[in-house]
């Protein structure tokens, strides 16, 4: 068994563009680098996972990976979008040994490795398991066994009830995990006072 966590992120310097009313494009770019930052960092505690990767079309974000200890991937030459994105990341992880990952948004800031633990152990009774946003209509954690068992439904703002009817079309088992820890990401102006508030 070969556990892997994959990330993908934007390029620093292009995420968090719904914040652009209330942030300027460098403070955007500096809470998209913490924010990715703490999600490795608490990967990287957590004893079930075994090794991590990174997915992005940015020099500086994948050196930045790098500089954290995680293997870094490049998106793949014309990848239209972020579903494409990471199928084709889960299949490198799949071809380098990986036989389970858990896909994780790059902007949780109250992910912990208890999180983490949580989800690995649903995993060993489930296929698929899915952890939704806050508001249960996006899925920031997703994780599968073997590794390429289901494409990827990721951006669209409806990727939790696509995730879940394409997996059990697939005839997969499925978890629907609700977590605070992994459902709060930081999108929306209310989102980063919320952040601020803690």
């Amino acid at each position: 068994m070969s556990r892997w966590a994959l990330v993908p992120i934007k390029g620093f310097d292009r995420g968090k563009s719904r914040l652009a009313e209330v942030l300027a494009p460098s403070e955007r770019a500096d809470l998209a680098r913490s924010l990715f930052e703490h999600v490795v960092q608490v990967l990287r505690t957590s004893p079930d996972i075994d090794a991590i990767a990174a997915v992005s079309d940015s020099a500086q974000a994948r050196e930045l990976a790098e500089r954290l200890g995680v293997l870094a991937l490049s998106d793949t030459d014309g990848s239209p979008g972020l579903a494409e994105v990471v199928d084709g990341a889960l299949q490198d992880l799949e071809e380098r040994g990986a036989t389970s990952v858990l896909i994780c948004m790059s902007d949780l800031p109250d992910l912990t490795a208890q999180d983490i633990a949580s989800v690995a152990r649903e995993l060993e009774e489930s296929d698929v398991v899915l952890v939704p946003d806050l508001a249960q209509q996006g899925t920031n954690v997703i994780a599968v066994k073997p590794a390429t068992v289901l494409p990827s439904c990721l951006g669209h703002d409806d990727s939790l009830r696509r995730h879940h009817c394409d997996a059990r079309r697939l005839g997969l088992t499925v978890s629907v995990q609700l977590s605070n820890g992994i459902g709060f990401d930081v999108d929306r102006p209310s989102d980063l006072d919320r952040l601020r508030r803690r």
